[in-house]
């Protein structure tokens, strides 16, 4: 069998902050939240009203099938329905349009509801779930994230109509096909007969229908008054479900904050000083939703690069200060952002708790100590070893201050720090070329399979794949491409250990769980348990 990493391609978020992921972004991986910590009445509202929702950006498409960037999903993750969607809170899946399934390496079958309708009435059938699937997964659809999702393995659909099961098979194992298919949207045969519709228009069996479209600035969803098989509580009839979301477009988070303030739209995702304005406001209130990402501070463990020596890399970790650096970056919103403590975020399937030792520790004259004992030598203020000086080169894009703190971090222990501080173009073009000792690595992640996070880290390296710190360790490669074709336990188990031998290398620093901050109106509340943001939307009493 190929190995899993070989050839996989998946975006790094070049995100200015992190918490100015967009609700798109949120939207689009149904992450877990914290409950508000200030304003929103509890108590729910009847069914119905109209809520406003900023969109941070204008769709490029509302096909589901074409769409690149995240701006559309609040949009497509309320016409159209999943097989699944995910919990992070209780790292447990939940049944949308299926009720049950069964899963090994290499298949799942589902045992699908037979209540599912489609926009215009008709059932939504297994075959025609067979048929949308199979749309989104062949090559002259040209759907830009079918192969992150469900793999590059053939797949086979198997439908029985009068058992209301689909089965499907992959070529070859892939253990986070479940994980993929939480992210693709079913396509009703109205809407595969004639696709040229789908790019400004919706034919899905979600609980809302778009009912107006004003391109690049508004987006009218109704509410479906027939829809009762939604997952946690999303049904017509569920007190505080808003009868219209009007989608509206504001590109500017300061006018986003302003118009949050004077009352004219309901929700937004902020970051930095106007999340801050907001903040002060006391009926604002404001959810937490952690990504399924981790950002962490890399080195280039490549031949030829300083920061190819573990004990440097050690060494270099705990010259930071983790917590200083996120308040470098984000400022007072720091508060909100939880410290990574291994290389899987704490809500992804096969974190391992335990290895929360195993990161460093912020401790300078640990930092010397370890270099000490690595056989270099402190004189005048520089480090050297064979008459060379301890350089490094730290390179990074935006990122508030983070940059150039992280440098002043290593510099006080007397490394000599070449900083360069490009836009995201510059830096990934470094990044991708090994250009690089030591950097911030920012990992943003909308699916909750941990296949996608250690792609970056294992397996091949840049063009052919994205391990971009350089890893050349084939065994370690061999035990992640085992772990990403397991399933339930083993697959924990195995990332489990993954997780283990790369801090144990010192092959990464983990930094941060990323975050989005969502603001809402004292007439709205968010009760996300697994659903997308547009879908957790109640109106309040308040």
């Amino acid at each position: 069998m190929r190995g899993m990493f070989m050839s996989v391609k998946f975006s790094v978020r070049l995100a200015a902050a992190a918490a100015v992921v967009t609700l798109a972004g949120a939207a689009c991986s149904g992450e877990s939240t914290s409950n508000a910590t200030k304003g929103g009445g509890s108590e729910l509202a009847a069914p119905g009203g109209t809520v406003t929702y900023r969109m941070a950006g204008a769709p490029d498409s509302l096909d589901p099938f074409k769409t690149v960037t995240g701006t559309p999903t609040p949009i497509i993750y309320a016409t159209y329905d999943t097989l699944v969607q995910y919990n992070p809170k209780t790292k447990a899946y939940i049944g949308v349009v299926a009720k049950s399934w069964e899963v090994t390496p290499t298949s799942i079958k589902f045992q699908l509801r037979s209540d599912v309708r489609c926009r215009d009435g008709s059932a939504f059938t297994p075959t025609d779930i067979a048929a949308s699937l199979k749309a989104y997964t062949d090559p002259k659809t040209g759907s830009p994230y079918a192969t992150r999702w469900l793999g590059k393995a053939p797949l086979t659909f198997t439908a029985d109509d009068a058992g209301s099961t689909l089965t499907i098979t992959a070529a070859e194992p892939f253990g986070a096909l479940l994980a993929g298919l939480k992210m693709v949207p079913l396509v009703c045969p109205a809407g595969l007969k004639d696709r040229a519709k789908l790019a400004s228009g919706a034919e899905g069996s979600g609980p809302y229908e778009l009912a107006d479209s004003k391109p690049g600035l508004s987006y009218t969803l109704k509410l479906r008054d027939d829809y009762t098989w939604g997952p946690s509580g999303m049904t017509s009839g569920a007190p505080g479900v808003p009868e219209t979301i009007v989608l509206k477009v504001i590109n500017s988070d300061a006018t986003a904050a302003n118009e949050l303030l004077a009352g004219t739209i309901d929700v937004s995702g902020l970051g930095g000083v106007d999340a801050q304005r907001v903040q002060s406001n006391k009926s604002i209130a404001k959810t937490v939703v952690a990504t399924q990402g981790q950002w962490s501070v890399v080195g280039n463990v490549a031949a030829g690069h300083v920061t190819a020596d573990p004990e440097v890399r050690h060494a270099l970790f705990q010259a930071i200060d983790r917590r200083a650096l996120l308040l470098a970056y984000l400022g007072a919103t720091a508060a909100d952002v939880e410290l990574g403590t291994s290389v899987l975020p704490p809500n992804m399937p096969g974190y391992d708790a335990s290895t929360k030792e195993l990161v460093p520790q912020f401790s300078p004259d640990a930092a010397k100590a370890t270099l000490s004992a690595a056989g270099w030598t402190e004189s005048g203020g520089h480090w050297t070893k064979d008459g060379k000086v301890l350089q490094v080169r730290v390179i990074g894009a935006g990122w508030g201050n983070a940059n150039e703190y992280l440098a002043s971090q290593l510099k006080n222990i007397g490394v000599d720090v070449k900083l360069s501080v490009t836009d995201d173009n510059g830096w990934l073009a470094d990044l991708s070329s090994g250009n690089y000792d030591i950097t911030i690595f920012p990992i943003d992640g909308s699916v909750e399979a941990p296949t996608a996070l250690m792609s970056f880290y294992v397996g091949a390296l840049p063009p052919a794949g994205t391990n971009f710190i350089r890893n050349g360790d084939a065994e370690l490669s061999a035990l992640a491409d085992k772990a990403a074709a397991s399933v339930g336990a083993e697959a924990d188990k195995l990332w489990a250990t993954v997780q283990t031998k790369l801090l144990r290398n010192y092959d990464l620093l983990p930094w941060q769980v990323p975050v989005t901050s969502i603001y809402t109106s004292p007439k709205v509340t968010l009760q996300i348990n697994g659903l997308p943001i547009t879908l957790a939307i109640r109106r309040t009493k308040g």
